[in-house]
């Protein structure tokens, strides 16, 4: 799995009410770079009516047929592959051009409908990728390396999701702003890591003790939402505990009847002497996740 891109030269923490912040320097990996040769709206315009088959914009963004059909167009037209490094940039130049009214394409046919809700799938895995990579939602929908991860942390959630339902529902949570980051992962990165296990993964490494000796936070999840965040000064110490016989009584229950597959954590990894080697700290982390993700598990600080 891809661990954390960033560069930082200083940090941002929230604790307690209590802001302390400076200067942060933060470099993307996966910023979108311009390919040598920009396409024009009109490029994009005619594509969109020779591929798009009535349907919207987003949907050539989520649909892997069409989206295909779209950069054959691009292709055809300006004799030029568009390769995979380039394919985010071109989507996001549709986008823009979409918003600045320079289209005429028009959409005249509705999307499918999602036979079964995933948004809690959806809404985690976004939040994976997200937190690991410090990207927007539309990016991680354009980018095809960010569109095959966030499909992978959604099968570790829900094997077998749809993957068109995965983006769908993605797309929706966005347009309800409901996938905004918390504050205090944008100003307390610390060189954070993210990583994901199924429970199985977790109780192996826990025997092979395998899961990071440092501080963090860690996430149940379900394909129903989150089911508890905690926090721990030494991830696989807790995590041995909680795996063994947890001394949080619901969750211990909860583990114990996990059927294969159905629970998942996610651990945010801090090094040992970033500020989340303090309780205070990390306790100020946590506070936050459990009051915007609300797992089911957790009294609300």
């Amino acid at each position: 799995m891809p661990c954390n891109r960033f560069a930082v030269s200083s940090y941002a923490v929230f604790s307690f009410g209590v802001a302390f912040s400076c200067a942060a320097t933060i470099t993307n990996a996966f910023a979108v770079e311009k390919i040598a040769a920009s396409i024009s709206p009109a490029v994009l315009d005619r594509a969109l009516g020779e591929s798009a088959d009535g349907y919207s914009t987003d949907e050539v963004i989520l649909r892997d047929d069409l989206r295909s059909a779209f950069f054959d167009s691009i292709a055809e037209q300006t004799a030029t592959e568009i390769s995979l490094d380039d394919q985010a940039g071109v989507l996001l130049d549709l986008l823009k051009a979409r918003k600045a009214g320079k289209l005429t394409y028009r959409s005249v046919r509705r999307s499918r409908r999602i036979k079964d809700d995933c948004s809690a799938v959806a809404e985690i895995a976004a939040r994976v990728v997200s937190d690991r990579h410090r990207v927007t939602v539309d990016t991680m929908l354009v980018n095809p390396t960010l569109r095959a991860e966030l499909q992978q942390e959604a099968e570790l959630i829900s094997p077998g999701v749809d993957a068109y339902a995965v983006r769908k529902s993605i797309l929706g949570l966005r347009k309800k702003r409901s996938l905004k980051p918390e504050l205090v992962l944008q100003v307390a990165d610390w060189d954070r890591e993210v990583m994901t296990w199924s429970l199985a993964e977790l109780r192996a490494k826990v025997a092979a003790d395998e899961v990071p000796h440092q501080p963090g936070i860690y996430l149940f999840r379900t394909d129903e939402g989150y089911l508890y965040i905690g926090e721990a000064v030494d991830l696989s110490d807790r995590l041995a505990q909680h795996t063994a016989d947890s001394d949080r009584i619901a969750l211990a229950d909860h583990l114990s009847k996990a059927a294969a597959g159905e629970v998942s954590v996610e651990l945010h990894v801090f090094p040992k002497n970033s500020p989340a080697a303090k309780v205070g700290m990390r306790r100020a982390y946590e506070s936050e996740l459990i009051r915007s993700r609300h797992p089911k598990l957790n009294v609300r600080p």
